[in-house]
């Protein structure tokens, strides 16, 4: 499922290419009134540990970054939805201005894919008058096929699914709009590019074969996108938060967005891209691959006028950046805090007025610990660790016993909290047996101990996009069924076990109960509260403990109900690697696209046949298209 990248002379776009096309969408006459709805789906069977606090207070960087964008290339009809704080909103009753939709945009991560199908099936129900639906997201990025033929009927699914960043959409708008006539809606506009060809040449999408039969869809994939190098060229943070529905309970919109004083209290926190890209290259990982093993950051200036912005405008004070590995560079690091301590709002340092929060790894940081009191000047308040396993027997990426000490001991010192997130398996015991720190227990133990102020458990499965999952596939390990009941999408969130060749995968459910469980606590409450006035994190550790434990008392009811369905069973698991719903063809070569998986060539391109996309025609056979030869 890994993804391929580009070759190394072709992965960027060329600088200015993101703000050309934002000009030229807002040259174009007669399609800034379009009504433009944007979904971010979300599934509430994932509201547990150690999600539900952060899940409703921080509206998602991915679709304000689409309002951003739309807006600054002149639309400005707009709303976005969060189904996290407005769920009944119905797409066939949306209406912006008097207006039905014109375009619905629907975003989701994997675990909440069956809302957005639910939001897909809404609009069909529109007729002819529906939208034109365009998918994105990280589930449209790894499975863009699943978007298609949703049911119940023939025909039921999105128009194109966008598999890249936001200047994918762009292209995409721009090439079925210049040339979209006066009386024409935009989903016939993309008809008449897909029947064309026009679309085989956007980089990022997928749709359906013009030429296939509609019993036998076969999906086009136009290829790995181009990366945005500059990220100074993206819109600053400001119109995305503007056009936010307000939370309610009704499936119609609101006469106007949430008011910007209005925002900050809803979502305090705020989600801001600084850095992209890790250098690590860990197996059950998707980011690097996604990223195309490249490293992007803001400029220095810029990140800093970004959070001043939002946190003049909006009020907000935490600041949540999305990095994959904030310490992956140095000098990045050095620049950036450098900025952030030297900017000011209002005659105040910045660093006074907002609490930065980044993620990273225990090695890189411990490698730049010189640069934490620099961190702290900037505002940095908090550092999320993958650690995964303390002893690094099940991945090295340098973290030690003696690191962990000793850099906790110093982020105490200075005032920066360590958050730690943990990875349990079907290798781990729950107890030590030869008084080291393998045992899960003892792992969440002595994080608190060395003054963790928050833990994360999820249990390693294959996640999709992953290296490991053909391999676990394979194995026998990827549950399909529980009894009568196909395994959710919104199950494959690390908590629960839906892959395991463990004997008795309920008791590794109960396991991660019992970890949350030896951190989360009365007895750890009390010492934090004991420690309150000797400890310069002591408010914060209390505070946590006392979000955790609330946050357990709505997981463990759940996970306790999964455990005892895996303990009844009984459990159906995928028999090796199975023949795709949809096959998907490169737009290029005509080829059955596998990328890194050798997956089970469709018995309809088995013989040659041609696929024919607009004036083009392709030979599409099964074959074992490597990384290399997917690309566009």
């Amino acid at each position: 499922m890994e993804l391929p990248r580009r070759e190394r002379n072709d992965v960027y776009l060329k600088d200015g290419a993101f703000r050309e096309r934002v000009a030229e969408l807002r040259s174009l006459e007669g399609v800034h009134d379009l009504a433009i709805g944007i979904v971010y789906a979300f599934d509430f069977r994932t509201r547990m540990l150690p999600y539900w606090y952060a899940d409703k207070r921080m509206a998602p960087c991915s679709v304000r970054l689409l309002g951003d964008v739309l807006h600054e290339a002149g639309f400005t009809n707009l709303r976005i939805v969060l189904q996290q704080w407005s769920p009944n909103v119905l797409p066939s009753q949306m209406q912006l201005n008097g207006k039905p939709l014109d375009i619905l945009l629907v975003s989701a991560m994997q675990v909440h894919s069956e809302p957005a199908y639910e939001l897909v099936r809404d609009a069909h129900r529109m007729g002819p008058a529906r939208p034109l639906i365009l998918a994105g997201g990280p589930k449209a990025i790894y499975e863009p096929a699943d978007f298609f033929e949703l049911g119940p009927e023939p025909g039921i699914g999105a128009d194109c699914v966008v598999t890249g960043e936001a200047f994918v959409l762009l292209d995409l708008l721009h090439t079925v709009l210049k040339n979209r006539r006066a009386d024409e809606s935009p989903r016939d506009a993309l008809e008449n590019a897909r029947l064309a060809g026009a679309l085989a040449n956007v980089p990022g999408l997928v749709y359906l074969s013009p030429d296939a039969p509609a019993q036998e869809p076969i999906a086009i994939n136009t290829g790995i996108q181009r990366l945005l190098r500059d990220l100074d060229e993206m819109p600053m943070p400001d119109a995305g938060y503007r056009m936010i529905e307000p939370p309610h309970r009704r499936r119609s919109l609101s006469a106007k967005p949430c008011p910007a004083k209005r925002i900050g209290k809803l979502s305090t926190i705020a989600s801001v891209i600084a850095t992209q890209g890790c250098r690590f290259n860990c197996s059950y990982c998707p980011i690097p691959a996604v990223n195309q093993l490249t490293w992007r950051h803001k400029s220095p200036q810029r990140l800093a006028a970004e959070i001043a912005h939002i946190h003049t405008e909006f009020g907000i004070s935490d600041v949540f950046s999305t990095d994959d590995n904030f310490f992956n560079d140095r000098q990045t690091v050095i620049d950036l805090m450098t900025a952030l301590a030297d900017t000011k709002v209002s005659g105040r340092p910045l660093s006074e007025c907002i609490r930065f929060y980044t993620e990273a790894t225990e090695f890189d940081v411990y490698k730049n610990r010189d640069l934490l009191p620099l961190a702290k000047a900037g505002g940095l308040a908090a550092i999320w660790f993958g650690i995964e396993d303390i002893t690094a027997a099940l991945v090295n990426k340098g973290q030690t016993e003696n690191k962990t000490t000793e850099l906790f001991e110093l982020l105490h010192e200075i005032g920066i909290e360590p958050a730690t997130m943990m990875i349990h398996s079907d290798t781990q015991p729950l107890h030590s047996k030869n008084g080291d720190l393998s045992g899960l227990l003892d792992q969440a133990r002595f994080l608190f101990e060395q003054g963790a102020v928050s833990y994360q458990c999820t249990y390693l499965g294959p996640a999709i996009g992953t290296r490991d999952l053909e391999p676990a596939a394979v194995a026998g390990a990827v549950f399909k069924r529980i009894g009568d009941r196909n395994i959710p999408q919104a199950f494959q969130d690390g908590n629960h076990v839906v892959a395991s060749l463990h004997p008795q995968p309920w008791h590794q459910q109960l396991n991660v109960l019992r970890a949350y469980g030896a951190f989360y606590n009365p007895l750890n409450t009390l010492r934090a509260l004991l420690r309150i006035r000797r400890d310069s994190l002591g408010p914060r550790r209390l505070l946590f403990q006392i979000i955790g434990q609330i946050g357990l008392c709505f997981t463990a009811p759940r996970l306790l109900k999964w455990a005892w369905q895996l303990k009844r069973g009984p459990i159906e698991v995928y028999k090796g690697l199975e023949e795709a719903r949809i096959p998907m063809v490169d737009a290029s070569s005509g080829t059955e696209i596998n990328w890194a998986v050798e997956q089970i060539p469709s018995p309809r391109l088995k013989q040659p046949e041609r696929v024919e996309i607009g004036d083009h025609s392709f030979l599409a056979t099964a074959s074992s298209t490597s990384r290399s030869d997917a690309l566009a």
